[in-house]
């Protein structure tokens, strides 16, 4: 007979599956990302470079960078304080919907790949067939352990207003590095400031996305050279921003980002 706490057991078993098995899917789409399109060898000779298949390949890898920056700054935290299954279901939700953009992605890419006619032969072909199996390899499975701890990922446990959010997590990594008082004052401004993350969530995400735009276009400023035009360059940090603010619009709830004030 199954007792509550072996059903708390195997609940909390298979959210650490859901993230780990995650968090590997998504690590070897990354490299698989990082290889066909940096190394411009590789890059000429694979069909999913070219739009629309690479642009659902930067769209997928915008997302899993949010997620996977929420979900390390959650794993930081919660190692300064007593395991808190909240934050550990939060974090197997955010493995989950990284799971699912993987595999997005790999079906995006094995489409690319047979519609149109690829040379074996080509220039680190074998290195991106064995990444890109070992990437469909592992979605298979994470999204097999998503399907099987489904429960634990919907039902949130009790006392699930009690739960931190991102910010809340970094305020307990700065608190477990001395700066304590320094976290309890930030702390308390996010929760009574009418200018706080917490009363503008919304408004952050579009900043967040501006900035990271921003950031791109002058990055690839200083790694291409100068922009042909001023269009190219819009194009280019409006489609970044509007990548990081739709992951973010996304994740805010599920991922519990930025959390509302608590009332006094």
């Amino acid at each position: 007979m199954t007792t509550h706490d072996d059903t708390i057991a195997i609940r909390a078993r298979d959210l650490r599956l859901v993230t780990w098995t995650g968090s590997v899917a998504a690590g070897i789409f990354l490299v698989v990302a990082a290889v066909t399109t940096q190394v411009a060898s590789i890059r000429a000779g694979l069909p999913f470079t070219e739009d629309p298949y690479d642009l659902v390949t930067c769209f997928a890898v915008i997302a899993i960078v949010v997620i996977g920056v929420a979900t390390l700054v959650r794993a930081i935290g919660e190692r300064s304080r007593q395991h808190d299954p909240l934050v550990a279901r939060r974090m197997a939700i955010g493995a989950a919907i990284a799971t699912v953009i993987v595999a997005v992605g790999v079906v995006s890419d094995i489409l690319a790949m047979t519609a149109t006619s690829v040379d074996p032969g080509a220039p680190g072909m074998s290195i991106v067939l064995v990444l890109l199996g070992a990437t469909a390899g592992t979605t298979i499975v994470a999204l097999a352990c998503v399907g099987r701890a489904r429960t634990a990922l919907v039902r949130a446990p009790a006392m699930a207003d009690a739960e931190p959010d991102v910010l809340d997590e970094l305020g307990s990594i700065a608190g477990s590095v001395g700066a304590t008082r320094i976290a309890d004052r930030v702390a308390g401004w996010m929760e009574r400031s009418s200018l706080s993350p917490r009363r503008h969530r919304i408004l952050v995400g579009f900043v967040g996305g501006a900035a990271a735009g921003l950031a791109a276009v002058v990055w690839h400023a200083i790694r291409e050279g100068p922009w042909a035009s001023p269009v190219a360059a819009a194009v280019f940090g409006a489609l970044m921003a509007i990548g990081v603010i739709g992951a973010y619009l996304i994740c805010l709830g599920p991922l519990r980002l930025v959390r509302r004030p608590r009332p006094d």
